[in-house]
């Protein structure tokens, strides 16, 4: 009864348009909620600019005037104190389109994409695609949101509204930056087998992706001066899947400079490819749709108590009368078109099984 009723509550929240965002960080048991109660959350334009804040943040893929970081202030944390009142905030308008790509799209776009690692302009990139499925009349993000927290207890599992970003629902494996006081982690998430076993065996090409990956983040902490602790790499699962997952835990003795580290990590290679700035760029033009919030990030940055960020894959804008999932891959030189489509099916299943 309680879930049913917190449900209604997120729905009504998302109907009034207000700015909130209920998250359950991996295996907690509980969700924890954020809501500004008046007046617009604020907008930032620049990853720095993040340093010295405290909230609840959405960050796309790329910054642009439709697609700003998102700061909503924490003015009530507690769910039990929403009321079901209606109130007159503004409703978000934009208009809905399907924009789906079938296999023989697919595949002549990953040849575009595959085209700068043959010629070996670039390491690795990152190809994604969205499908949008029409909303069934009785959806509840609310609902949908309960269901993704008992389904995957491994994952970051969220529900964000606001006026600005619309509706995002997820459930996301990888951190992209968490910590306390002076102790801070990040990890490298690359490489996806499907397995329908136990044990899980790695290719050359999921190797080569997760070396990378980590590769990177170790470069990016070293101009920070930064020389972390390593695990892994080890296998770790998400819903139907297994990552190849490496953690890095450091020192961070200062945090006036948060918004400069979150800045050099994102887009991390497991969302974008390598050299960083090519890749970004290929993918900004090539692609051929805008990712909007999708591998952009989310999370509670608290100074105070503890500051959780987290990539957001897995995830699904939730329109008026259509749902858009996300989903995508990493190219390397051994990719093929076969198996990169094959993955991304898989990895749109976490949330079209919590649709219905």
């Amino acid at each position: 009864m309680t879930l049913h009723y917190n449900s209604k509550k997120l729905d009504f929240l998302i109907k009034n348009n207000v700015s909130f965002a209920i998250f359950r960080l991996p295996s907690a048991t509980a969700p924890q909620f954020v809501m500004q109660s008046g007046g617009e959350s604020e907008l930032i334009h620049d990853y720095e600019h993040l340093s010295g804040k405290n909230g609840f943040v959405i960050a796309p893929f790329r910054i642009s005037e439709g697609t700003p970081i998102i700061m909503i202030r924490p003015d009530c944390t507690d769910l039990d104190e929403v009321k079901l009142t209606d109130s007159s905030t503004s409703e978000r308008i934009e208009k809905e389109k399907i924009c789906n790509i079938d296999r023989n799209g697919y595949t002549k776009l990953y040849h575009k994409f595959y085209k700068p690692l043959s010629d070996k302009t670039l390491k690795k990139i990152v190809l994604s695609r969205s499908k949008t499925i029409s909303k069934n009349r009785g959806f509840s993000p609310g609902e949908a949101f309960y269901r993704a927290m008992e389904k995957y207890k491994h994952s970051y599992v969220y529900l964000v509204n606001t006026p600005i970003s619309g509706t995002w629902l997820g459930s996301t494996p990888e951190m992209l930056l968490s910590g306390s006081q002076n102790v801070w982690q990040t990890v490298a998430l690359a490489g996806t087998r499907y397995p329908n076993k136990c044990i899980v065996s790695w290719d050359d090409k999921n190797l080569r992706e997760q070396h990378l990956v980590t590769s990177y983040i170790l470069n990016q902490l070293a101009t920070f001066k930064i020389t972390p602790e390593i695990n892994g790499p080890y296998t770790t699962r998400a819903a139907n899947l297994a990552h190849l997952r490496t953690d890095l835990v450091f020192q961070l003795p200062e945090t006036n400079n948060l918004g400069k580290l979150i800045k050099s990590l994102h887009p991390t290679p497991a969302v974008s490819g390598l050299p960083k700035e090519e890749a970004y760029r290929y993918i900004e033009e090539h692609e051929g749709y805008n990712r909007k919030y999708y591998t952009g990030f989310l999370g509670m940055i608290d100074l105070d108590n503890e500051t959780n960020i987290y990539v957001n894959l897995r995830c699904m804008e939730i329109g008026k009368s259509l749902l858009t999932l996300f989903a995508g891959s990493g190219l390397v030189l051994s990719s093929t078109a076969k198996d990169e489509w094959k993955e991304t099916e898989q990895k749109l299943k976490t949330m079209a099984s919590i649709v219905n």
